[in-house]
């Protein structure tokens, strides 16, 4: 039973990163409108498979540091656009999300390189009412005035990333993507003329085996979710992960099956 959950789980992440990604936090997402062409493992997967995620943008509400950060921590985040999910569920804009750190590990003096593993697992409703969810982060996009030292902001118009492939590419040892498809737009942020730097929104994750960088943070990269209890897997090369409270996110969400 518990390796058909973890294929099922395995699915429904695999589902949540094709789905249709907002274009902007200003804008209503829909569900997704493409479907998945992964292999059904199961009958139970198949049905999985035909969830259709609600794609929405949200922000951190509270900072996480890897330095700081041990497991089980909670992260809290609010949703920036209202979306509707598969079984009807309305998540209101500001509706809060609740999780928690799965895995951290800090930069050391042997180990120069960090990583940070988080979950997203309940949505909490202005009537206190919680629903259980699935997520994937499909972008991460820090504030630009957060961006310093290592983590400074990368060019604004398509450039890629020092560690990551832009778009569509492949993970050390894994398969590749498709490189042909156009990148959706992540969620952009505001930007002053004065002495801020410009903030240059996160790369889209758009398959199981991208890793692209977070916006204003070229040094971390975001990896898709390989546990059915984690939402995101961040890599910092060379520094600590640090996200500040406003750290804006896309997600894929769906409401999370009975007893997994």
């Amino acid at each position: 039973m518990t390796k058909t959950l973890f294929l099922v789980s395995l699915a429904v992440m695999a589902v949540t990163l094709q789905a249709q990604t907002p274009t902007s936090p200003g804008m209503t997402p829909s569900t997704t409108q493409t479907g998945s062409n992964f292999p059904a493992t199961t009958p139970d997967s198949s049905q999985a498979l035909k969830v259709q995620p609600a794609s929405l943008t949200a922000e951190l509400t509270k900072s996480i540091d890897s330095k700081k950060a041990k497991v089980g921590d909670p992260v809290n985040a609010k949703t920036t656009t209202e979306a509707k999910l598969p079984n009807g569920t309305d998540l209101p804009k500001g509706t809060k999300l609740v999780g928690n750190v799965v895995d951290v590990k800090a930069k050391t003096k042997e180990d120069k390189n960090s990583h940070l593993v988080l979950a997203l697992n309940r949505a909490v409703l202005k009537d206190g009412q919680e629903v259980p969810i699935r997520a994937a982060v499909t972008s991460v996009t820090a504030p630009a005035e957060n961006a310093s030292n290592g983590m400074a902001a990368m060019p604004s118009a398509g450039g890629g990333s020092m560690s990551a492939p832009s778009g569509g590419g492949a993970s050390p040892g894994g398969g590749s993507t498709s490189a042909t498809a156009p990148t959706p737009s992540a969620p952009a942020m505001s930007t002053n003329t004065g002495s801020q730097a410009q903030s240059t929104p996160g790369q889209m994750l758009k398959s199981t085996q991208d890793r692209v960088a977070v916006g204003n943070k070229p040094n971390v990269i975001l990896s898709a979710p390989t546990t059915p209890d984690s939402a995101g897997v961040l890599d910092g090369n060379g520094d600590n992960i640090s996200l500040a409270s406003g750290t804006k996110l896309t997600l894929n969400v769906i409401p999370a099956q009975p007893g997994t």
